[in-house]
């Protein structure tokens, strides 16, 4: 199927957009001549776009492609993911946030020098870069497959316009420019999971019957409390590896954590974090319910074993086509959907890469050669375009993937991104553990999670029938006799180690951040230990703040201390 000229007009409308907003805070309303106007916004941004933007830099294409998928193929325990979210949330807003606005630096990693060394800030802010752009660069395939799956498009073609078209807007309009199309591209994608929902519920014949066919084919499932650490989705996997995993996300990654440098103050920075948890929810219980239809629709004709699509992603473009196709311009929605969920990430993480570049790396290590502020701006400007089109190039890799795209995430950004989360919580808790105990840690869990995840993928066939997929049907084929039935049943095999790589991706964020603090905690006697008066206590946190997220409101940050011996200084001066 083509789109019609409604559809590529709707797809015309949010590309023009983005690049307007872009040119517009670029190049009109401001000239983006500072850093931290560049970087931050000016620190300015209003609670609400900015919690839009970052719900949006957190949800992809992964998440819209994917989600739906995971419920159809492992049932509604997937909606625990919620939970976890919830839980990644509280942590960062009584933890993360009062401490990244005491520290009062552009990029969150700056406390890990205070409270370590130079050495720790920059390797984890390497692990970041390395781990952003790959991810960054398979959120970019996810819409060019949605764009070439339903118009025919050359994937190539439709990476290369999705990349620069981003790259442009980023660029020119600076954090501003990122979060303003955010919101457009968030109110894009709550409505074109809307109508999918609605119009999915007419072609089924009905919520009632949706959720009839999903129960007896056992997709709903709330409560699977099995210890069985190969399956995939468990109250267990879900709340404690989806937990850790979310905190790590929110709180660890430069994409997200910058964002609450974008407004005013700790408390607005909470507000954000809260909000985005309840749009956050919404997107995810949609997603749970896209997977029901697609159950209902293709309860007795699965269309991957049935060879119509060849990839787990291609199931939802493929609904769209079947469901929406003969009404003009919703194809194109759903297009601009799923791109604007890419567009967003893609944006936000070429410019917290930049950020980190920056203030991590260049301003740390080239100490006597320094910039003026607009010449800063320009820098990173230059930078923004460079790795947009670094980002676009290993996009033609990914496309080589053959996984569910948000099971490749999950497993990349879980196995990575926890160790980092693993030394924050041993920089606030464990005033005895120095750089070289972090150190020698990261290094060993990063071994461990890399030879996992090698041998996760080398024995990917041999996991069949292990991880808690549920059954699918052929039988409703027109050409069920010509199809070959995969075999659905765990393979024998005489792998000692394979129980280990079979272990559920929800898991790998839980190794992470539990093998990086008993590493750190071990190497203590090893290696030594710091005299843990002689950390600064504003760099700790004590116990009770984890339960008690009041007891930060004495503490302020940098800026709002300065607000306030400014506005000291005007009374006095009044007087």
């Amino acid at each position: 199927m083509y789109l019609g000229w409604i559809d590529y007009g709707v797809l015309v409308i949010l590309l023009g957009l983005s690049a307007i907003i872009g040119i517009y805070h670029g190049c009109i309303r401001s000239k983006q001549l500072s850093t931290k106007e560049f970087l931050i916004a000016d620190g300015q941004m209003k609670v609400l776009p900015t919690a839009m933007s970052f719900l949006a830099s957190v949800l992809s294409a992964a998440t819209l492609l994917g989600g739906p998928v995971e419920t159809y193929a492992y049932g509604t325990m997937y909606l625990y993911w919620i939970f976890a979210a919830l839980i990644g949330t509280y942590f960062t807003v009584t933890l993360f946030i009062p401490m990244f606005h005491q520290i009062g630096n552009y990029s969150v990693y700056a406390y890990l020098e205070q409270r370590f060394s130079l050495t720790v800030r920059i390797v984890v802010t390497i692990i970041f870069i390395l781990n952003n752009t790959i991810y960054i660069a398979v959120i970019l395939y996810g819409p060019s497959l949605a764009l070439s799956q339903v118009t025919g498009l050359d994937i190539w073609f439709a990476i290369g316009s999705c990349g620069i078209i981003c790259t442009l807007y980023t660029s020119v309009g600076g954090m501003k420019a990122v979060i303003w199309t955010d919101v457009v591209q968030t109110i894009v994608m709550f409505l074109g999971l809307i109508l999918s929902i609605i119009f999915g519920f007419i072609d089924v014949g009905g919520v009632k019957k949706v959720f009839e066919i999903a129960i007896d084919g056992n997709r709903i499932q709330l409560a699977n409390m099995t210890f069985n650490l190969s399956i995939r989705y468990t109250v267990w996997s879900t709340l404690i590896g989806g937990g850790l995993y979310a905190t790590a996300a929110f709180s660890c990654l430069q994409t997200q954590a910058q964002r609450y440098m974008c407004v005013k103050s700790t408390r607005d920075a909470q507000k954000v974090a809260w909000i985005n948890i309840i749009l956050m929810a919404i997107i995810y219980l949609f997603c749970g319910c896209i997977g029901c239809i697609l159950y209902a629709k293709y309860n007795q004709c699965d269309p991957l074993q049935a060879k119509l699509i060849s990839k787990p992603d291609q199931l939802y473009p493929l609904f769209v086509i079947e469901t929406l196709g003969r009404f003009p311009g919703l194809t194109g929605l759903f297009i601009a959907t799923i791109l604007s969920a890419s567009l967003s990430t893609i944006s936000s993480g070429i410019n917290s890469i930049v950020t980190v570049i920056l203030e991590d790396i260049y301003k740390r290590l080239v100490v006597e050669h320094s910039m003026s502020d607009k010449r800063q701006a320009i820098i990173s400007k230059i930078l923004s375009v460079l790795i947009g089109l670094l980002i676009v190039m290993l996009a033609f890799l990914a496309s080589y993937l053959n996984d569910n795209i948000l099971v490749i995430i999950c497993q990349f950004v879980g196995s990575y991104i926890p160790p980092i989360l693993g030394i924050y919580l041993l920089g606030f808790f464990a005033p005895r553990v120095n750089s070289r105990n972090v150190l020698v840690a990261l290094l060993l869990c990063l071994i461990f999670q890399t030879w996992i995840l090698i041998g996760a993928n080398l024995t990917a066939k041999q996991h069949i029938g292990r991880n808690g997929r549920l059954p699918t049907s052929i039988e409703g084929c027109l050409s069920a006799v010509n199809i070959t039935q995969p075999i659905t049943t765990s393979q024998s095999s005489n792998n000692p180690l394979l129980p280990l790589y079979s272990i559920s991706v929800m898991w790998y964020a839980f190794n992470g951040v539990f093998l990086t603090i008993i590493f750190s905690l071990l190497g203590t006697f090893i290696f030594g230990s710091n005299n843990s008066k002689m950390v600064d206590e504003s760099l700790l946190i004590l116990w009770k703040n984890v339960f008690c997220p009041w007891c930060w409101t004495n503490k302020k940050s940098k800026d709002e201390l300065c607000e306030l011996d400014t506005q000291t200084i005007e009374q006095e001066r009044m007087l």
